[in-house]
This record gives structure tokens, C-alpha cells and sequence, in this order.
């Protein structure tokens, strides 16, 4: 799937320090946002925007307390991985939120798309997330 041009700028632009760029090799948009904005970017994301990402794809989970090279990626116990799908743009994104293990909770996403519920209690069963 093809990049529509702009979309990381956009979200760099809105959440200015509260989100950061990663570069991948599989070239899919990756952004690490701050568990304090995750669930706005988000409904943003779905609701708000010309050519809006309308299908949560995935939503999962990263135990990091082994990793040992992150290379410019925030610390983090746990990583909730949220892959997002634009029909319109042909695009997928993924939305990243570093956790400690002290504070495993983020905003629930159901509100925002129903099927999360599935999602967020698999997270919650492998890896003790709790989402609020």
C-alpha cells in the first residue's frame, strides 16, 4: 500500500512532543504517541479527517522488558501497537504507546470502534493491559 503523503506531518503537527516518527522497513506510518493522547489522535484519525482510517485493523501488544536495542524508540515495559486501515487512501498506519510496567492502563478505544472489545481483552489476558 502506497504512503498518502502528509498523514505522519499532520499527526507530528497536532500532538507536536506528544508524539514522535519511527522509521520501519516495512514502510507502514508509525508514529508513538503519548498514552495521554492516544485515544483523541484516534477518534481523529476515524472520525475527523478527509479520507479517515475507519478500520482498526489490529490492535496488540509488545512485552519489551527483554529488548535490549530500541534505537530511538521511547522506553518501555510494554508497547499497545494499534494498526489502523484507510480505504479511502489505501494506507495503513500504526499508532504505538509506550507503557510501564507501574501504569498498565490506556483509554478504552470501543467507543470508538465496537470491535476493540475483542481486541482489548486479548491484550489484557497476554499481557495484564487494562484498558479503562
Amino acid at each position: 500500500m502506497t504512503t498518502a503523503p502528509g498523514i505522519e506531518d499532520t499527526i507530528l503537527q497536532r500532538l507536536g512532543s506528544g508524539a514522535a516518527l519511527q522509521e520501519t522497513h516495512d514502510h507502514i506510518p508509525t508514529l508513538w504517541v503519548k498514552r495521554n493522547h492516544v485515544h483523541g489522535l484516534l477518534h481523529h484519525l476515524k472520525e475527523e479527517i478527509d479520507q479517515p482510517y475507519k478500520m482498526l485493523y489490529d490492535l496488540s501488544a509488545i512485552d519489551e522488558r527483554m529488548r535490549t536495542h530500541r534505537d530511538g524508540q521511547p522506553p518501555s515495559d510494554f508497547t499497545v501497537v494499534y494498526h489502523l486501515l484507510s480505504f479511502d487512501r489505501n494506507e495503513y498506519l500504526r499508532i504505538k504507546v509506550a507503557l510501564d510496567e507501574s501504569q498498565l492502563s490506556l483509554p478504552t478505544v470501543t467507543d470508538i470502534w465496537p470491535t476493540a472489545n475483542w481486541y482489548e481483552r486479548e491484550v489484557w489476558d497476554m499481557f495484564g493491559i487494562v484498558f479503562d
